[in-house]
């Protein structure tokens, strides 16, 4: 059955056209037009008239959907600013092990996370905000009966020469057993409620272990969202072995890219840097071991995506792929917070990705310049663009606040809260190359750029209805979304 979607606006190739129709079947695109001629050449069917302005639905390029999910049903720390917030976190909280995610790990001393880690008898786990550093209490690792021990590429904190209970980047993995959470479907579905709500309807999901729990939903045909379902670095050769590649799966769910890291983060001072004090000048893994998993992945037809945030790691990185990359596989290097300015040639002549989170910016500026000072290459979108990249935005949730619409504002803005002054601002975008790099830019980062991302023929009838203008109303952050429409089907924030 066709149904026609007006609204007093609809955004299409790049403009914003007013008297527009869009006929959908089936959950597709199949006529753009000026709605009076929509209605003669369709009279029986369905129309849908919205007051509103019709856009391509957003496109996060970076997610931890069970992130998300633990986020939603555990103690969020996100305003917390000192031990006092913590410690009524965990007394107010009726769990027998208290889970607390999203805590900056810079507002407490040493002295107090020593504090901490010996004075509650009840097991206590706390995830860094940037997800590079998590806390256990001496009762958590009691009752899981971990021994910790020095790993390559992590660290164990001390204070005077005593563990005070952190652990960093691939330290991680000695604790796995308490991280790693089952969740339920009803989870899953509180995530796409949070994603939806914010206008994002397709996402690459870069936790790996619920695969199968998305599987099993979108088999039942409940998937909400599109999901690009990221692959553990580990898992290399079993989906070699089960000649699963980038792409495979259907229209809700596919395959996309083997996830590797070649650093820590900025808020844990794990990136690896050139020549920056309190910062590791080595990597979290061995460029041999890289130069291997890029080049069998993409003779397997695997694209690669590579974290990489300090300037040493982007340089890495950016060397690989130019030598072991194949163009074709579209390899991705997520984040790109820092650039170093000898490398700017290097950039233009890589074939990948920047998948990059422009949120982040706004959020970690005052933190940049306390401990980098004026770099002048910090979360360079525009010197990407201007080197020819191909821009891919995201969240990084929870990390960040998935918010598209606060993404674009720190994109083209690069003001942080509670501050006037932008940060970096030779590095500001235009509106329109920002929500490019939500749509067609994610949509090209993830294989889906000949269905998803415009408004256009023979695309997914995925839209968002806001109720201002993106691109004439000044006040970004006060365009309210209205509705999702998936496929073709309305989703309501209510719901």
């Amino acid at each position: 059955m066709k149904t026609i979607f007006s609204a007093d606006s609809i955004y299409i190739n790049g403009t914003e056209k007013k008297d527009y129709s869009v006929v959908v079947e089936n959950g597709v695109i199949q006529v753009i037009g000026k709605r009076n001629l929509i209605k003669q050449q369709f009279p029986f069917a369905r129309e849908k008239k919205y007051d509103g302005f019709l856009y391509p639905s957003f496109n996060d390029a970076h997610v931890h959907l069970k992130e998300i999910a633990l986020l939603l049903s555990s103690e969020d720390a996100t305003d917390c600013k000192n031990y006092q917030c913590i410690e009524y976190l965990i007394k107010k909280s009726n769990k027998n092990f208290v889970y607390i995610y999203n805590f900056d790990f810079n507002n407490l001393s040493r002295n107090e996370w020593e504090k901490l880690f010996e004075s509650n008898k009840k097991p206590v786990f706390i995830q860094s905000k940037d997800e590079h550093s998590v806390f256990v209490n001496k009762a958590a690792l009691k009752e899981k009966q971990i021994t910790l021990k020095r790993i390559r590429g992590g660290v164990l904190v001390k204070n005077k020469g005593k563990f005070i209970g952190i652990l960093k980047d691939r330290a991680i993995e000695l604790v796995k057993s308490i991280k790693e959470r089952q969740i339920s479907i009803k989870d899953v579905k509180n995530a796409e409620k949070y994603l939806l709500k914010r206008g994002i309807v397709s996402v690459t999901n870069f936790d790996f272990s619920i695969y199968p729990l998305l599987n099993n939903i979108n088999k039942n045909k409940d998937l909400k969202i599109r999901i690009y379902q990221g692959i553990e670095k580990n898992s290399l050769q079993d989906i070699i072995g089960e000649n699963i590649h980038t792409g495979l799966g259907d229209k809700n769910l596919r395959f996309g890219p083997l996830k590797c890291f070649m650093d820590g983060s900025l808020s844990s001072q794990t990136a690896a840097m050139y020549r920056v004090n309190g910062f590791p000048s080595s990597f979290t893994m061995e460029k041999d071991e890289l130069n291997n998993i890029i080049s069998l992945s993409n003779e397997n037809n695997i694209q690669v995506a590579v974290h990489a945030i300090g300037d040493k790691a982007v340089h890495t990185v950016m060397s690989l792929f130019s030598h072991f990359g194949n163009q074709k596989m579209r390899n991705r290097i997520e984040h790109l917070q820092f650039i170093n300015e000898k490398d700017l040639s290097l950039l233009q002549r890589t074939h990948c990705i920047a998948s990059m989170q422009p949120i982040h910016a706004t959020a970690d500026a005052t933190l940049v310049k306390k401990l980098l000072g004026n770099y002048r290459y910090a979360y360079p979108w525009k010197t990407v663009l201007n080197s020819g990249k191909l821009l891919a935005f995201g969240s990084d949730a929870p990390v960040e606040d998935a918010s598209p619409l606060q993404g674009i504002y720190a994109a083209t803005t690069r003001i942080s809260p509670n501050s006037t002054n932008p940060f970096v601002p030779e590095e500001c975008i235009s509106r329109k190359e920002a929500f490019d790099a939500y749509t067609t830019g994610s949509a090209f980062a993830s294989f889906a750029e000949n269905i998803s991302g415009k408004i256009k023929n023979g695309y997914l009838a995925d839209f968002i209805l806001l109720d201002k203008s993106l691109f004439h109303f000044n006040d970004i952050m006060n365009i309210i979304i209205i509705k999702n429409i998936i496929g073709g089907i309305e989703w309501m924030k209510s719901q």
